[in-house]
């Protein structure tokens, strides 16, 4: 159990809920559904050939990545109104914006904290971070597929804990390393199993952005456990006081739980970008290559590259507000 103060908790909260969304005024518009215009299934045959078929299998984590930064915000912003409804605010100031809903309600939430809490008053947190687990056999096989090459021929990494066979050394609690020996620990090799950590796989670029993007999005994530009291003899004003701290028990765990996904997310998400700007940069010698569909591979590669600028901006800013909600926080 760990002990804080009772406003570095919701700061700290409430610059990763404002924060995150400072950066997506409005909302990223999705892919391939009237935002961006990114479309996998358009310019006609292209993907027949080997170069097309790794152009489209990009443009569809394209599209990915751009819907699961916009959950990620969504999240965000539903728990704020979570806890605008737990601190009984009216309708109208729950409405709008995202960022807007969260500042009126951290604002709320401030307000009544500094009437129901003594000042000097320490809170009682039990925090269990949310554990997100990558398939790493999936990423295999969707890398095999776009490379047309076989599942054991692609070699995989995991940034941290394999469980799993690990063709290489293992350093970790079972498994003395070796080709082939059983690992839960760090793999220095290929890690087939299951991954804690982010997944990097070793195929061409677009190849590997899919695979990237879909193992983190595909990922699987127990939920965290967190729960906050108070001494009573703490408590000023009791029914303030109790609205408070139900809505930091229902809205924190949702924070927390965006934050477990957005490590492993964003290391995809950077893998995908550097490719963007790749192949943006080589956007008219690659779609001449395409011939009568180069004016939409144009577009295409075009559209993908522009979304880089936005989806960079909700992950980087949302990395690095909710690491420092959780050192602000003590919930590392």
């Amino acid at each position: 159990m760990r002990t804080l103060p009772a406003r570095s908790l919701w700061i700290a909260a409430c610059a990763a809920a404002v924060l995150v969304l400072t950066g997506c005024p409005g909302g990223p518009k999705i892919p391939g559904r009237g935002g961006s215009g990114v479309d996998p299934n358009t310019c006609g045959n292209y993907a027949a050939s080997d170069a097309g078929r790794k152009l489209k299998a990009f443009l569809e984590a394209t599209v990915r990545v751009d819907e699961e930064a916009q959950r990620l915000v969504n999240v965000v912003g539903e728990s704020c109104a979570i806890m605008g409804r737990e601190l009984g605010m009216a309708g109208p100031d729950l409405e709008g914006q995202p960022k807007d809903v969260c500042a009126r309600v951290y604002g709320r939430l401030n307000d009544d904290l500094k009437v129901a809490i003594k000042a000097d008053a320490k809170l009682n947190v039990v925090y269990k971070p949310a554990v997100c687990t990558i398939d790493m056999q999936a990423s295999a096989r969707a890398a095999a597929q776009c490379e047309a090459k076989a599942e054991a021929d692609i070699d995989m990494t995991c940034s941290g804990t394999c469980n799993g066979t690990c063709e290489g050394t293992c350093k970790g609690k079972a498994g003395t390393g070796g080709s082939g020996g059983d690992c839960n620990g760090v793999c220095e090799g290929t890690c087939r199993g299951s991954c804690e950590g982010s997944a990097e796989v070793n195929a061409s670029a677009e190849c590997r952005a899919q695979a990237e993007v879909n193992a983190s999005v595909d990922m699987t994530c127990t939920e965290p456990e967190f729960s906050v009291d108070v001494e009573a003899s703490a408590i000023v004003d009791a029914s303030k006081a109790e609205a408070a701290l139900n809505a930091m028990r229902k809205g924190f765990p949702k924070i927390f739980s965006v934050k477990a996904r957005l490590e492993p997310f964003g290391a995809a998400v950077r893998t995908w970008a550097s490719t963007a700007t790749s192949l943006a940069a080589a956007g008219r010698d690659l779609a001449n290559s395409f011939k009568d569909q180069a004016l939409c591979i144009t577009g295409q590669i075009k559209a993908a590259a522009d979304a880089v600028a936005r989806v960079n901006v909700n992950i980087e800013v949302s990395v690095e507000v909710s690491a420092s909600a959780s050192a602000s926080a003590g919930t590392r």
